[in-house]
């Protein structure tokens, strides 16, 4: 028996130190991702010249690789700027396009009200806008509960 409790408290032992060792790995890694620190970006430069020690290239070859590098670079770079300029503008069109149904979902709200309230009549129909209303309150409160709840 104690034999196999001292192999029990062994292999906890282990398991525990393992874990914290992972763990550790992990923390650093987040760390890093949660301070905004990445790895820095390799230069034109960087990459032929690693390319010129595994391929072993002639110093013509290196700069006509190099020359290549930075012109994929810039490329890239105005590719990206295209990108986040197209981005910006389908933005604005959707804001855009947002008060417009806003605007027109209000004008018809405000026709359909308007033949609502010649079929049933004034009266009724401010009774029907209280109601609605309320109806409208009640919802409100009941979102907000519901928020509420899932926020603790």
């Amino acid at each position: 028996m104690k034999k196999f409790a001292t192999m029990a408290l062994i292999a906890l032992f282990t398991m525990s130190f393992s874990l914290s060792a992972q763990n550790a790995k992990t923390d650093k890694s987040a760390q890093k991702e949660r301070s905004g620190q990445r790895e820095m970006k390799w230069t034109a430069k960087d990459r032929a010249d690693n390319m010129a020690k595994q391929l072993e290239l002639t110093a013509d070859q290196i700069a006509k690789v190099q020359a290549l590098l930075e012109k994929q670079d810039a490329k890239r770079a105005e590719q990206i700027a295209k990108f986040r300029e197209q981005r910006s503008q389908m933005q604005a069109n959707r804001d855009k396009n947002r008060e417009e149904m806003k605007a027109l979902r209000e004008k018809e709200i405000k026709e359909n009200d308007a033949a609502l309230e010649n079929i049933i009549g004034k009266e009724k129909m401010e009774k029907w806008n209280t109601i609605r209303q309320e109806r409208m309150q009640n919802m409100q409160k009941g979102r907000k509960g519901r928020m509420g709840g899932m926020m603790k």
